[in-house]
């Protein structure tokens, strides 16, 4: 693909006039483009955070043309659509190399003061440590990308046998990815834990998880599946659900993709249909169920940020999870909201940048703290 189908085809994108087959096209060449090596040569073609911050500019010129007109009244609310807002990240990323790499003969920019965001954080990955039922620890973070714990197949317990039980648990800036006994399938976001017995009993499967973690549960109807998070219990037969409970969350979040969930908590029960999720306040104990965006509450699972207007300190603690650092706040005041799709696997640097580019927030990275300014 030359510069000039590329440039027709993120055009088009952005307005959502591509066919399924052109937007595939457009996304393996970009993927391609990843792949390649690429070196900049800052003598040839500018400094490469200001090349970058250039195309930002033009890139926004064309998503504010896609914003809803009451959106300009919201000077402090940025709202993309999931497209626009996955080109800017494509275009982004590549058309610095097709404006630069491939027209050397245009003149670059001027060297001139450092951006502000000079240091760089890379992004989380796979790791965790599994602590047997004897308190001994395995490190979990050398199987590569696809690392998976598969537990071995084990007979059901006997109802008056006293099960050994074993924790798997991700520090800042990890994820995993786990196979129980009974064949169910666990994603554990970063800093969160399960809890589950070697054997599961005749009777039932229960664990108890901390943080955010995402459940595909094998059918058994003899032996329903129980999740406990803090003060909620949620009962199963076989579906696909994801549950945030993180401590530092107002509310603990249950979101169901497929199947049917039962969800329980200080005297108040709930069936949740998919699409819809159960909010459940830390402080009230009241629990409110809404229709929500599946997508949006498990793309920590599938390798995107996806925010809904959503407010900067929420973004902040994701932020802070995946990549292992310290957010600190130069104003109290600041109440931002952003919605967009931005992936988690780019370094820290060009997760920020994105963010302000709206114009509205900065950041400043010193070490592994991040400064909101």
């Amino acid at each position: 693909m030359d510069r000039k189908e590329f440039e027709h085809l993120a055009a088009q994108f952005l307005k959502g006039k591509l066919s399924t087959q052109e937007e595939r096209r457009l996304f393996e060449h970009y993927d391609a483009l990843q792949q390649e090596e690429r070196s900049w040569d800052e003598s040839a073609m500018g400094v490469k955070d200001e090349v970058q911050n250039v195309v930002y500019g033009k890139v926004l010129q064309e998503l504010a043309e896609y914003r809803e007109p009451d959106q300009y009244r919201k000077s402090r609310n940025i709202f993309l659509s999931w497209k626009a807002a996955a080109a800017l990240i494509a275009i982004v990323s590549v058309a610095a190399l097709f404006f630069y790499v491939r027209t050397p003969a245009e003149k670059p920019l001027k060297k001139e003061e450092a951006p502000a965001l000079v240091q760089d954080i890379g992004p989380g990955s796979n790791k965790a440590v599994l602590t047997l039922a004897d308190g001994s620890q395995v490190a979990l973070d050398s199987a590569g990308p696809e690392a998976v714990y598969h537990m071995k197949a084990a007979a059901p317990a006997a109802a008056n046998e006293q099960s050994a039980y074993n924790t798997i648990s991700t520090p800042l800036s990890g994820q995993y990815q786990l196979v129980l006994a009974d064949g169910s399938k666990v994603w554990l976001n970063a800093n969160s834990s399960i809890r589950f017995p070697i054997a599961f009993s005749q009777t039932e499967r229960s664990v108890a998880i901390k943080g955010e973690v995402y459940f595909e549960i094998a059918k058994d109807k003899k032996r329903p599946f129980k999740v406990q998070s803090g003060t909620q219990q949620l009962e199963v037969l076989g579906t696909h659900f994801n549950v945030n409970a993180y401590d530092d969350e107002a509310e603990i979040k249950t979101t169901l993709l497929e199947g049917m969930v039962r969800v329980s908590a200080r005297g108040h029960t709930t069936i949740l249909k998919p699409g819809q999720q159960a909010r459940l306040s830390g402080s009230t104990g009241q629990m409110d169920v809404v229709k929500v965006d599946i997508e949006e509450a498990v793309s920590w699972k599938n390798g995107y940020f996806i925010f809904d207007n959503e407010e900067i300190h929420s973004v902040m603690r994701k932020i802070s999870r995946w990549y292992g650092v310290e957010v600190v706040y130069a104003n109290a005041q600041i109440s931002e909201n952003f919605g967009g799709t931005i992936s988690k696997f780019e370094n820290v640097s060009q997760v920020l940048k994105i963010l302000e580019a709206t114009g509205t927030i900065h950041f400043k990275i010193e070490g592994r703290k991040i400064i909101v300014m």
